[in-house]
């Protein structure tokens, strides 16, 4: 029973800070002090009501234009909306801060906090890539300011991590048009990944299809074309075999090696022939 009282004080108590809390808000938003409402905004704020700071410093963007106390309240209102997850707006508005206080005391940590959270907004791999682009521009633009900062270990984690999701999704872009049997396309594309992405983790695959390709391509060939192609296949294999001596896609580029080998020396039989045939004739 005098547990059930506490409790029920507690509550009531509760109820009536709650109260006040929302009349003090309330009678500040009206408020035409801005000072007032920058000390309540800077309250609400280290207690992470983020909604209710984010509403104050907005209304005091505009009383603080011109002054010193303006970079503050940018900052914070930044902050607020980085809190409340709205990630493209505090970007924007990190970036608002160090574009208008270039040399002000978090400048640096403002435009690191830009190209964060353009890394938040960044999507999945097989979504547009557009933010991600946007991500990495600015994760460029922070290391040429500040090459020396704190944050680069987190600019690099980051860069590698949207470097990443580009070189998965060219990875299965390059690996579709092999399993679709474009082998003259697949060619181009899975080198293009390596060229652009060299340290992707499935670079041995991307090789191995690029040798395969190049056996397949050779074996759909129009005749005229076969010479040329086995000799780039037996190339590719040869590059390969030397770069992975112990991959485990040897065993079978080996046997459509020879598969191949087979083709081209019956593909000269006939040229031969067809040569004897017309010197006879002559």
């Amino acid at each position: 029973m005098y547990q059930m009282k506490i409790k029920a004080v507690i509550f009531f108590i509760s109820i009536f800070v709650f109260s006040c809390s929302k009349n003090t808000y309330q009678k500040t938003l009206k408020n035409t002090d801005p000072a007032k409402k920058l000390e309540l905004a800077q309250y609400y704020y280290n207690k992470k009501d983020y909604y209710r700071a984010s509403t104050l410093f907005e209304q005091l963007q505009d009383a603080y234009s011109g002054t010193s106390t303006a970079e503050k309240v940018t900052y914070y209102s930044a902050y607020c909306n980085y809190g409340l997850q709205n990630n493209l707006l505090a970007g924007y508005q990190f970036k608002t801060y160090y574009e208008n206080f270039p040399t002000g005391q978090w400048a640096e940590e403002c435009l690191y906090m830009y190209s964060h959270c353009l890394f938040l907004e960044s999507q999945v791999w097989y979504l547009d890539p557009t933010d991600t682009y946007k991500a990495i521009e600015a994760i460029k633009l922070f290391v040429s300011v500040y090459s020396n900062s704190k944050y680069i270990p987190e600019c690099n984690i980051e860069m590698d991590k949207l470097r990443g999701k580009l070189a998965y999704k060219a990875y299965k872009n390059a690996k579709l048009y092999y399993l679709t049997r474009e082998y003259k396309s697949a060619i181009v594309a899975l080198q293009n990944v390596i060229k652009d992405f060299p340290e992707i983790q499935q670079k041995e695959e991307l090789d191995y299809l690029t040798v395969k390709s190049y056996y397949l391509l050779f074996e759909n060939s129009i005749d005229k074309k076969k010479e040329d192609r086995y000799n780039e296949a037996v190339l590719s294999f040869q590059q390969f075999k030397t770069e992975y001596p112990d991959s485990k896609y040897l065993p079978e580029l080996k046997k459509l090696s020879y598969k191949s080998e087979v083709l081209i020396n019956k593909h000269h039989l006939r040229n031969n022939i067809s040569k004897e045939k017309e010197e006879q004739k002559s």
